[in-house]
């Protein structure tokens, strides 16, 4: 086995891993894969989430949030010299995009995500609309939920479906499917719960909701894989799958396919986002056969789990590209027409003493 830098294991870091224990254990495998001496850390608010003893190591961290949550990042990563970083946490993404994550790649780091311009826009579903716009890529009309009632009277054709999300939101928070008749309804729902940028409280909160016309067709996942190197922003390989059933707002049941119809698209957000590592893509294939982007992730997505077990291995890619190796292309191909489904497990994370009756 190799050992890395100074002699020690060959360290990765995974942020807010949270249920996606999937990631520590295929990150172990390309520690095999890689014949290296290597060790998964998992940083985590929570010890009891169920990444935290399951990686090899689970590191307490303060919450993102917090004022000391940078510090002790740094403090780590100067004592531990890990070889790659990745958070899967969209909140945790914006935090380190905002100067932190230089100061984590200072450390001999490859870090993966999106400049802080980009993390902006992907984080704002609003802007994202507005910039692959800009940058050629098909997206539905978006406007803030304080300005619904334009989107009817320009676009409202009768029986016309619409979509509310929060505009700042991970996942499908705040997700309403109405009709014009129940817009202003769905627009105020979703408003109680809106956030803003950093998962606080949004305090315009009708601003921090988008309104968008429900669009018909085939759901496709779409993973980007971009280079660590630079220039950032270059794709090395797509990953595709058609959507089949969906849980909780994350994909459940997919069917792989063939990657190419979807590569340009994903090339002309990399060159306007800039991303190292993964992106995570939501699109929709219309009757016509056009793709229509409807949302991104610039991070491992709960979609990637169909190419891997397709045969695609990101982590092993990443990993030796972290290590200034030349990863073999062919880590970024796989089998199509390969069906995935999700189950469910549980493991014990901990034990908490409770107070006995009367506070005894």
């Amino acid at each position: 086995m190799t050992a890395g830098a100074g002699g020690g294991p060959v360290t990765v870091v995974i942020g807010s891993a949270g249920r996606r224990l999937y990631l520590i254990e295929w990150f172990r495998d390309a520690f095999a894969r890689l014949g290296l001496d290597g060790e998964v850390v998992a940083t985590e608010h929570d010890a009891t989430s169920a990444s935290f003893g399951f990686a090899d190591r689970g590191v307490v961290m303060p919450a993102y949030s917090d004022a000391e949550y940078a510090p002790a990042m740094l403090e780590l990563f100067r004592r531990d010299r890990p070889t790659l970083f990745l958070s899967v946490n969209d909140y945790e993404l914006q935090v380190l995009s905002e100067g932190l994550a230089d100061e984590l790649r200072a450390t001999g780091c490859a870090v993966l995500g999106l400049p802080r311009a980009g993390q902006e826009q992907a984080t704002d579903k609003y802007l994202m609309s507005r910039l692959l716009s800009r940058a050629g890529v098909a997206v539905p009309r978006t406007v803030l939920g304080s300005r619904w009632e334009t989107l009817v009277a320009d676009d409202g054709a009768p029986g016309t479906q619409y979509v509310v999300k929060h505009r700042f939101g991970s996942g499908s928070s705040g997700l309403r499917l109405t009709d014009a008749d129940g817009l202003a309804a769905a627009v105020d729902e979703a408003s109680g719960s809106a956030t803003d940028l950093h998962g606080r409280p949004a305090l315009r909160a009708r601003d921090a909701v988008v309104v968008q016309p429900r669009l018909i067709g085939q759901e496709f996942g779409i993973d980007g894989v971009f280079g660590l190197g630079h220039p950032s922003g270059v794709l090395r390989g797509t990953l595709a799958r058609r959507k089949v059933r969906m849980r909780s707002g994350e994909t459940d049941k997919a069917v792989t396919v063939d990657p190419a119809p979807f590569a340009p698209v994903v090339a002309r957000l990399g060159a306007a986002l800039r991303p190292v590592g993964v992106v995570d893509l939501d699109l929709i294939r219309d009757r016509e056969g056009l793709l229509w982007v409807i949302d991104v992730n610039p991070r491992f997505g709960g979609g990637y789990p169909f190419m891997h077990v397709a045969g695609a291995d990101a982590p092993t890619y990443l990993l030796a590209s972290a290590l200034g190796q030349r990863p073999d292309p062919a880590l970024l191909r796989y089998e199509t027409g390969v069906v995935g489904a999700k189950y469910e497990s549980i493991r014990r994370t901990g034990a908490l003493v409770e107070p006995t009756a009367g506070g005894a």
